[in-house]
């Protein structure tokens, strides 16, 4: 009776070819490259035929190991799909989100789809940097840039509206402190440009846009700000506009991004056509407040 390969082996065959390397393979797999040298040996010898011309850090599969290779990938890629949709029947949908965004603009909304689907728990995660949506365990993602991105799907759902925002108690005050994001440090040298105002160092400068505005609320000088983020806060005097009006045009703007399969579960897309009509409304809203 022939003897079977193992899933183990068959995996690090499939992640070999995949990846390029055996070293490769084995981050991916979370092994050492010996154990994916054994497993490979293994599954030569279950197989009675040799799968790789050369194995060394560019792996290079023979032609039969190339169309296994193949097959294997599009069967682990099932196996995974169907391991995530099953984890997703708790209605988990894990996100990793821009700290601002998710600060000023996501968090006083969300009770809005806590009520349209109280069945689905979203999971946030913050970061700078963007994450590998291939890599990482997470469902989607709220990137910051012009777009597009390999191999995901994006939805635009603003586009980047810069203005200057302060307390409204210091209007009329000359020159207001400026107050900057070290994520964002074309801001300033932007507005200052398309205002003719000129170029100056910022006073304080925070990691991010959100804490930017917090210290501008609190009447420590001028942030700038996407109009998006903050138009509650603006419509409730919170924060007052000190320019510009219109707002200084960008290409970049905040989008949902998420793998293709991703957007198969139900929770996912449940969660993007959210932000899209409340990023929609949002649009319509005039900036105004009482005086």
């Amino acid at each position: 009776m022939p003897h079977h390969p193992s899933p183990r082996a068959l995996r690090a065959f499939a992640e070999t070819v995949r990846t390029g390397s055996l070293a490769a393979a084995a981050r991916v797999l979370s092994v050492t490259p010996s154990a994916i040298s054994h497993l490979l040996r293994e599954l030569e010898h279950s197989l009675g035929q040799t799968l790789f011309i050369t194995r060394g850090p560019n792996a290079q599969p023979t032609e039969s190991g190339d169309r296994l290779a193949r097959r294997l990938a599009t069967a682990f890629d099932n196996i995974d799909a169907a391991i995530t949709e099953v984890r997703h029947q708790a209605g988990d949908v894990r996100i990793s989100a821009l700290s601002s965004f998710l600060t000023l603009w996501l968090v006083p909304r969300l009770t809005g789809f806590q009520a349209r689907h109280p069945d689905t728990r979203l999971l946030f995660s913050t970061g700078l940097r963007p994450v590998d949506l291939t890599a990482e365990p997470f469902d989607c993602a709220i990137r910051w840039g012009s777009g597009p991105w390999p191999n995901l799907d994006a939805t635009l759902l603003f586009r980047d509206q810069p203005v200057v925002v302060t307390n409204p108690r210091l209007l009329g005050t000359d020159p207001l402190p400026r107050l900057a994001a070290r994520t964002r440090p074309d801001d300033w040298p932007l507005v200052a440009a398309a205002l003719g105002w000129p170029d100056a160092p910022p006073t304080l400068t925070f990691e991010t846009r959100a804490l930017a505005v917090q210290a501008a609320m609190a009447g420590m000088g001028a942030a700038v700000v996407d109009r998006n983020l903050v138009a509650a806060m603006l419509v409730s005097r919170m924060l007052a506009e000190v320019a510009p009006d219109p707002p200084v045009p960008v290409q970049q703007g905040h989008w949902f991004v998420a793998l293709p399969d991703r957007l198969r579960l139900r929770q996912v897309r449940q969660f993007r056509d959210w932000l899209v009509t409340e990023a929609a409304v949002e649009q319509t809203r005039p900036i105004s407040g009482p005086p």
